[in-house]
């Protein structure tokens, strides 16, 4: 594990998907860390594939469960699986068939064969290595947000049924307009929110050939032989876009978030801020909420359809 969760801002949320709680969520940490503690971390048995559970964000002996900064909560769940490789096991699992079948002067079934795959599994997974993935994400208690800093579906999917059976919390997505529509008429128009700025690149894909993709990196998206292919009919599918010349990032169709990148100015402001490692986590985790809030009402303005409506009647139920 890093030294620092933001190590030289290398750490801070690149990636993010934003979530509705649909109903209260405590904004004390330390109750939050109680109700984690059932389903904290426990290392994977020999004999078992896999474990996950709750960790400390903060990586501190004896760190409690979670870490709360002016409205956020940042929690993070470990995931520890073997690593099996399956050439492994097939090669483990053909010679011990070939040797009954020479010792025994038969063939082996496909049920037998089964059976002994399941047999090796069980004899190698003791002395398999293990892999430690965390996931982290932060509660916005505020605006009745889950961040989460990841985009990948499986990941998402565990982080999800985790959090539900831990806090017994209602999760939506937001009800948003269609990402690329929106994209594709500032890029057609050439106007688009005074918060925004849009960057070099953008990912564009033909609706009526969709394994037509068109990838523009370090191009002025305005210049003619891009706005050929938009009047053609293309869509923006993916852009880079930056918020208020303070944080650069990349917005998919999908409304998530992809490499996110805080800007140069900022991030020397925050360097003389720093002394001890429990205030380097304090004022990244401070400073990136901060500006992460503003960031995503802004987006949420441009692509929901209700602005900031009661959740009940905009949102749809993920999972």
């Amino acid at each position: 594990m890093p030294e620092f969760l933001f190590k030289e801002h290398n750490m801070w949320f690149k990636q993010l998907q934003l979530f509705q709680l649909t109903s209260s969520i405590s904004s004390s940490s330390h109750h939050l860390a109680e109700q984690l503690e059932p389903l904290a971390f426990n290392p994977c048995l020999p004999s078992m594939p896999a474990s996950m559970g709750w960790v400390s964000p903060v990586d501190e002996e004896g760190a409690p469960l979670t870490r709360g900064i002016n409205g956020c909560i940042m929690i993070c769940l470990q995931i520890e699986e073997k690593i099996l490789p399956a050439s492994v096991v097939g090669q483990t699992l053909k010679e011990k068939i070939k040797h009954i079948e020479l010792a025994e002067a038969r063939k082996v079934r496909q049920k037998e064969k089964l059976s002994f795959k399941d047999e090796i599994i069980q004899t190698l997974l003791p002395r398999a290595f293990s892999k430690l993935t965390r996931l982290y994400a932060y509660i916005d208690t505020k605006n009745h947000w889950l961040i989460l800093n990841t985009i990948s579906p499986a990941k998402t999917e565990l982080f999800i049924s985790m959090f539900k059976k831990s806090l017994d919390e209602g999760i939506s997505s937001f009800e948003i307009i269609k990402p690329s529509s929106i994209m594709t008429s500032w890029l057609k128009n050439k106007d688009y929110p005074s918060f925004f700025s849009i960057e070099k690149s953008c990912v564009l894909q033909d609706p009526d050939q969709q394994n037509r993709v068109i990838r523009c990196q370090q191009q002025d998206l305005f210049d003619v032989s891009i706005q050929s292919l938009v009047k053609g009919g293309c869509e923006v599918i993916q852009m880079a876009l930056c918020w208020h010349d303070r944080l650069n990032f990349v917005i998919a169709d999908d409304f998530s978030l992809r490499t996110i990148r805080l800007m140069e100015d900022d991030m020397a402001e925050l360097q003389d801020q720093i002394e001890t490692r429990q205030q380097k986590f304090d004022a990244d985790f401070f400073m990136m909420t901060e500006m992460y809030t503003g960031m995503l009402h802004d987006l949420l303005t441009v692509f929901t359809k209700q602005k900031e409506a009661e959740p009940a009647k905009r949102l749809a139920l993920v999972g």
